[in-house]
């Protein structure tokens, strides 16, 4: 579906340009759309104080978040984060469709410049909105809703009356109109801050590293990122344009589409195991048409679903709100530990920081975790007896417990290679960390908290970061000296081969549990011990023959001189002469 949907958004993009070549498409009869006005915006996504900075249109002349004013979004965003950044085209070109359908004849339009969508579209719950029983009971109860009747929903009714009024749709111009319980539902995971659904966006464009890339003229390598992340400002990310089906939602291959990969091998870890075995098997004569509070396991469907597991609240009831029973957060958290001792500067997690997702510690033994676990108990208790799943459930804990002890020993070794001196170049002679000259002035005190905000304010950026969650940057950016190969080691071992390991256990995937978790991760660290033995057994031969290693970046254009730093001397150009501590001083302590 992903292909169908870019494949038909490039033709468009054609056809606007003049230079898509002439389809001859078969004129197929379909019912006029009601047109009405637009519809006032809700403000359930982005209320009053989010608005100028997320939601306010503002073109591709500013970005998003409160980086905002130092980039200017690629072209495509205008797809990707309609909200803002979507540009009406020119329909000049079109001059002769214009004459031949009357405005009320979208779809007639449509079915010969998009037919895709269209078919789509007609054979859709909105092209036929009481094609069967429990829709028109539905389609009833929104008309109450509206206060009007729907012939079905068509064009207008998402993306307005016109082409000079056009616009993509979204939860608070369009979808909550007629779906306010399900986009409430969606909304209320902002209770349980980041990650979720809802804070896809905000996640994308927070984080320094994104806004760095585009500082440093690379910010299309991000339109993967960008592809993934803003479809939850949009109802589509899980039912998919222009069907909006709800089959197509409940199948796990639409969260694959996102939920896969490096990080958060969810789709494939689900897939290979038991449950996923059994689905692929049988899915096909599973009973679609009931709603999540309706199936009976074992009679219904054979197997869990990505849809059935994390949408279900507790005490029978499902919802659109997937955080309500989230416990490990995608394995992003650190998490308190029951019988043991921080050694790195995990010990000082999180640092006095005020920003999601740093802010939080994880108590797998608190009050609301143990609530939370219940309803998974609840859940699981559908095929498995309550022992088995209180006792896996506890088994994941204790990973994840284990996991994070290997990721403290990796820190303290890396903590040990800047304080020693071991890493040429030393944080003050390398490439700043991202926006590391402005995010003190731009965050404050209140965000960063009074530490970190003191040695962003002294260094500007000269200074180790590193380890969970912020030195995820390592992978998207990359500039003289940073990111060095044990930091990278480090961040592998857990921003890789841990994560992996989480998803396959919490999905019961042997291999992703031990092979492309556990089994990687421990050797990530191996490596990276051997590496420190090395660096400090370099600097302890450099020191005894008085040797004493350049250090100062850009120092050699065959090795830095492809990045744009080596010619500007970073985004400031002047580096500090003299930072307080920048070698030895280790985070925010």
């Amino acid at each position: 579906m992903r292909q169908w949907s870019l494949l038909a958004l490039v033709v468009c993009i054609g056809l606007v340009l003049g230079t898509a070549p002439a389809v001859q498409a078969q004129h197929v009869t379909v019912p006029n759309a009601t047109v009405v006005a637009n519809l006032p915006e809700t403000d359930l996504m982005y209320p009053a104080d989010m608005k100028a900075a997320w939601a306010d249109w503002v073109g591709l002349e500013m970005g998003d978040g409160p980086f905002k004013a130092l980039y200017k979004p690629i072209v495509m965003q205008m797809y990707i984060a309609p909200t803002r950044h979507y540009i009406r085209p020119d329909m000049s070109g079109f001059a002769e469709m214009f004459k031949k359908f009357k405005p009320d004849q979208c779809e007639d339009c449509h079915m010969e410049v998009t037919r895709g969508w269209t078919n789509q579209w007609a054979a859709s719950a909105h092209g036929n909105p009481r094609a069967t029983e429990k829709l028109s009971k539905k389609t009833a109860a929104i008309e109450k809703t509206l206060g009007r009747s729907l012939k079905n929903v068509g064009c207008a009714e998402c993306h307005g009356a016109s082409h000079e009024v056009l616009q993509m749709p979204y939860l608070d111009n369009s979808c909550s109109h007629c779906h306010l319980q399900q986009c409430q539902e969606f909304v209320a995971e902002k209770k349980d801050g980041r990650p979720s659904h809802y804070h896809s966006w905000i996640s994308e464009v927070v984080p320094p590293w994104y806004v760095e890339n585009y500082r440093r003229g690379e910010g299309v390598a991000m339109i993967g990122c960008d592809i993934c992340h803003p479809e939850m400002q949009k109802c589509d990310g899980c039912h998919m344009r222009h069907t909006f089906g709800v089959k197509q939602a409940k199948q796990p291959g639409t969260c694959g589409k996102c939920h896969m990969g490096y990080d958060h091998p969810d789709y494939e870890s689900y897939k290979s195991s038991a449950m996923g075995v059994v689905y692929e098997d049988t899915h096909d004569e599973w009973n679609w048409d009931a709603s999540l509070a309706e199936i009976v396991p074992g009679k219904d469907w054979q197997a869990p679903t990505c849809a059935f597991c994390h949408m279900y609240q507790g005490g029978g009831k499902w919802a659109h709100t997937v955080t309500s029973s989230a416990i490990w957060r995608m394995g992003v958290y650190v998490p308190k530990q029951r019988d043991y001792q921080y050694k790195s500067d995990l010990k000082s997690a999180p640092y006095g920081l005020n920003l999601p997702p740093l802010n939080r510690v994880i108590d797998v033994d608190s009050p609301e975790t143990k609530k939370r676990r219940g309803i998974w108990v609840e859940l699981c208790s559908n095929c498995h007896s309550p022992r088995f799943a209180t006792l896996y459930l506890g088994s994941l804990d204790e990973y994840m417990l284990k996991a994070w002890q290997h990721t403290d020993a990796s820190m303290a070794v890396v903590q040990d290679l800047y304080a020693s001196g071991a890493m040429i170049p030393a944080p003050n002679r390398r490439d700043p960390w991202y926006l590391g000259d402005v995010i003190a002035g731009i965050l404050g005190p209140d965000k960063l908290g009074q530490p970190v905000y003191n040695a962003f304010n002294t260094t500007q950026g000269y200074f180790p970061i590193f380890g969970p969650i912020l030195s995820t940057g390592d992978h998207y950016v990359v500039g003289p000296g940073r990111p060095h190969t044990a930091e990278l080691l480090l961040d592998e071992q857990w921003f890789g081969h841990m994560l992996k390991g989480f998803k396959g256990t919490a999905h019961a995937q042997q291999d992703y549990s031990w092979w492309y978790g556990w089994a990687p991760m421990i050797q990530n660290q191996a490596k990276l011990q051997t590496y420190a033995v090395d660096l400090h057994r370099m600097k302890a031969i450099e020191d005894k023959l008085g040797l004493k290693p350049i250090g100062q970046l850009p120092s050699d254009p065959v090795i830095w001189g492809h990045t744009n730093l080596y010619q500007t001397g970073g985004p400031t150009k002047d580096r500090p002469t003299a930072v307080p501590n920048a070698t030895t001083q280790t985070k925010f302590q």
